[in-house]
């Protein structure tokens, strides 16, 4: 099956998180996530901010923090921070209200958008931050996705890791597995073995320059690591601590446990 288009995906991503949402009673609006700090109330609040900014929508004061542009740069903390601040006083059933409307209009607004050069800067806020569009269109769902399995696991669901934002938050987070072995010596091989929905075997061994790179699993490796698709996510995604992570870990335990501690790749 093939990958859907990077808009079709972000809203489809979009439409699985407002359907968790739409579930939520008033009492796990104040569930405590796995974000310091955060109950549902405010990662919703945060995913209003974003997509509002995507949609191009006026922001309420002190929601909109000006920051040097520098290309494909991280999220700077403060303008997470501004967004949600910005919206400390708002109902969930506001915050929800607004989310729902901002994801309608982003459609509307990015329905003809010209995705065919995917170094180009992107839009509005996105391209004031110096984002290049396959920057842009690869974030967005794997905020609403990651952030979607934020709000289940607070609220006692279930995480899903079959939905098509599972496979591309997966797809990435797979190609980003070489870099836990950074600061590896010369040779370090590791081999991955996931189960679930989004199960695959995932090999890095460090080369003569330091870095990196897939290789034959069945060379084997110094440490084979195994564990289910749901557990290796919220590794990648920083949801959990490595040292309490369902990880059945055969070799060297000493690589095992920085490895480990390095395959979160979120800001």
């Amino acid at each position: 099956m093939s990958a859907p288009d990077p808009l079709t995906l972000w809203d489809t991503t979009a439409e699985d998180l407002l359907g968790v949402l739409r579930e939520l009673g008033p009492a796990e609006f104040e569930a405590p996530t796995a974000l310091p700090g955060w109950t549902v109330r405010e990662v919703l609040a945060h995913l209003a901010h974003l997509e509002s900014e995507a949609a191009g929508m006026d922001q309420p004061a002190g929601g909109r923090v000006v920051v040097e542009p520098k290309r494909n740069q991280a999220m700077p903390t403060s303008i997470t921070e501004a967004g949600v601040a910005a919206r400390i006083g708002r109902t969930p059933a506001q915050l929800l209200e607004e989310f729902e409307t901002a994801c309608a209009r982003r459609r509307e607004v990015l329905a003809d958008l010209d995705t065919s050069d995917p170094k180009a800067l992107s839009p509005g806020f996105a391209g004031d931050l110096g984002w290049e569009l396959r920057v842009w269109l690869s974030n967005r769902p794997i905020d609403l996705w990651v952030h979607e399995q934020d709000i289940r696991r607070a609220t006692g669901r279930v995480m899903t890791t079959d939905s098509v934002g599972a496979v591309h938050v997966a797809g990435v987070m797979a190609r980003a597995f070489p870099a836990a072995l950074r600061g590896q010596p010369e040779g370090t091989s590791v081999v991955t073995r996931i189960t679930g929905a989004q199960g695959r075997v995932l090999t890095a061994r460090v080369g003569g320059d330091g870095r990196a790179a897939p290789f034959d699993e069945g060379e084997g490796g110094d440490v084979t690591l195994s564990m289910d698709d749901a557990t290796w996510l919220l590794l990648a995604g920083g949801r959990i601590d490595p040292q309490e992570a369902d990880v059945a870990v055969e070799g060297n335990a000493e690589v095992a446990r920085q490895v480990l501690g390095r395959l979160n790749v979120t800001p």
